[in-house]
């Protein structure tokens, strides 16, 4: 069973993004071989970024990044449910994944994103960053315009926008079970080293 985290991309008062992460869980709850649970960077106080030592050093010294941490290290693969703000993602959520690396290396993310023009460059900005820490990225993803997959403020997706998370979630646990042995080979030559 792959564990999935759902992480929603925005911290914003009253925003679309809960009703489309709730929607997001509802398609991975009748599946068998995934786990989803949401969870939340609002959820553990992470101020602006407060960490002296680089994330990629694994050094944390503030116990909000260390629960941030270990939260994200339950999990196999995550979906990422991002508007797009200015062409980008949050700062909220690149603030949070800047608190963290390597508990993404060796893991698989699929996206969701929303906006004015389905939020697609938030996705595509938001690939760039996941890279950076040896997470790979699912290709198809579900993009909701807030002209035609909303009514008078209710997430009510499209089919044509919707389908695409089928597809994604099932290339996320191909990959994910497939990360897995990469993962093992990878603690296993730390613990020789």
């Amino acid at each position: 069973m792959l564990n999935i985290a759902i992480i929603p991309g925005t911290s914003r008062p009253q925003a679309l993004n809960p009703q489309i992460v709730a929607w997001a869980k509802e398609q991975l709850a009748g599946r068998e071989d995934v786990r989803a649970e949401v969870v939340d960077f609002g959820d553990f106080d992470l101020p602006l970024l407060d960490e002296v030592i680089p994330a990629g050093a694994n050094m944390y010294q503030n116990d909000h990044t260390k629960a941030w941490g270990a939260k994200l290290a339950e999990f196999d693969a995550f979906i990422f449910v991002t508007p797009e703000y200015n062409h980008s993602i949050s700062g909220s959520l690149k603030n949070a994944l800047d608190f963290v690396a390597s508990e993404f290396n060796h893991k698989v993310a699929g996206i969701v994103n929303y906006g004015a023009d389905k939020g697609v460059r938030a996705a595509e900005h938001l690939r760039h960053i996941l890279a950076n820490y040896k997470l790979a990225v699912v290709r198809d993803q579900a993009s909701f315009s807030l002209f035609t997959d909303f009514a008078d403020g209710v997430f009510t997706p499209t089919e044509v926008s919707a389908t695409p998370f089928a597809s994604m979630a099932d290339d996320l646990v191909s990959w994910g079970e497939a990360l897995k042995s990469v993962r093992e080979d990878a603690d296993s030559e730390d613990q020789a080293a």
